[in-house]
């Protein structure tokens, strides 16, 4: 037995002696976490090229859901851009009238799937398309004005999806005083596909890594309970818990798991000053300006609540494992 072992032992019968088996007091339970803490940190440092890798296996797995939360948060955040360029228009039938003009706009009003309607008369088209092109004097010849009055829809893409819309389309062609409805929705097609891949993704992912997660870190624990095992055999002997040997293990869980979401968080914070400008020339290509969020409080304590559940988790399957190993 070497000298390590003996002060090992003489430290546990030494505190088995002053709090007892069972029941401590809530003085002696706070000095049994404080110690154990304590232990743990040390047995971190001591292994630093183990911890290291574990630690960084954590932050990868917790930094890929992360990641693509922040991406799932800023293409959702491109369904309000969507709101100001998705357009459905409606070119009227030529000889509606002003009266029925007007009842079709009160009924789009009181569509909940509509935000804003915007009525363009056919001498206000008439003088826009002459702004727009370089036909003026040649359109002043005509007499009649070729135009149709139209109505400009913005729907409300955050309760619509694609299908939605074309429904939504093929009941304004059936209007009466409608002669066509069109929207260009290729785009907003893929907008959508790429919304709903990533959420699926995100959730794929999140799960697979959840588990490789606890895996990887009560795999790692075991190999440090194996470490202590005639540590873990004295404390028994001398009458240690089972909460007590345990301990140890769960506080060194607990900062491999906190440890690797904070070294997330880092890599996502990092990935995401790397990212910007890329995206933003991204953005151009839609014509559309895309404001990049990144984590906020609440993603952030979730990450880093998620990490510490998950460590704790790890280490408590694999030190109740070592405990039932050592007790046959």
């Amino acid at each position: 037995m070497n000298q390590t072992i003996k002060n090992h032992a003489e430290k546990t019968i030494t505190q088995v002696k002053e709090h007892g088996h069972t029941s401590p007091g809530l003085g002696t339970w706070f000095k049994h976490h404080q110690s154990a803490c304590k232990n743990a940190i040390i047995r971190l440092i001591n292994t630093p090229l183990s911890s290291t890798f574990t630690i960084l296996v954590v932050a990868i797995a917790l930094s890929l859901p992360a990641a693509l939360q922040v991406a799932i948060k800023n293409l959702e955040a491109g369904r309000n851009t969507v709101n100001e360029q998705a357009k459905i228009t409606l070119y009227l039938k030529m000889g509606t009238t002003q009266d029925e003009i007007n009842a079709l706009i009160d009924q789009l009003n009181n569509n909940e799937l509509i935000l804003d309607i915007n009525y363009i008369s056919p001498e206000q088209a008439l003088q826009d398309f002459q702004q727009a092109s370089e036909l003026g004097n040649t359109l002043n010849t005509l007499k009649n004005n070729p135009l149709p009055a139209s109505i400009i829809i913005t729907p409300n893409t955050q309760k619509l999806n694609v299908d939605d819309l074309n429904l939504l389309i093929n009941d304004f062609q059936e209007l009466e005083t409608v002669e066509l409805a069109q929207i260009d929705i290729t785009w907003l097609k893929k907008l959508f596909s790429i919304i709903d891949l990533a959420k699926h993704f995100a959730i794929g992912t999140s799960v697979f890594l959840i588990f490789a997660v606890l895996i990887l870190i009560g795999n790692t624990i075991k190999n440090l309970g194996q470490s202590f095992q005639e540590e873990i055999a004295i404390s028994k002997l001398v009458g240690a818990t089972d909460a007590y040997v345990r301990r140890i293990f769960l506080y060194t869980g607990l900062g491999y798991g906190l440890i690797g979401s904070i070294t997330a968080l880092i890599f996502v914070f990092i990935g995401i000053l790397w990212l910007t400008p890329q995206l933003n020339e991204l953005a151009t290509l839609y014509n559309t300006k895309i404001n990049i969020m990144s984590l906020d409080l609440g993603d952030v304590l979730s990450l880093m609540g998620i990490g510490t559940i998950l460590g704790l988790g790890g280490a408590w399957v694999a030190a109740n494992r070592l405990i039932n190993e050592l007790s046959l």
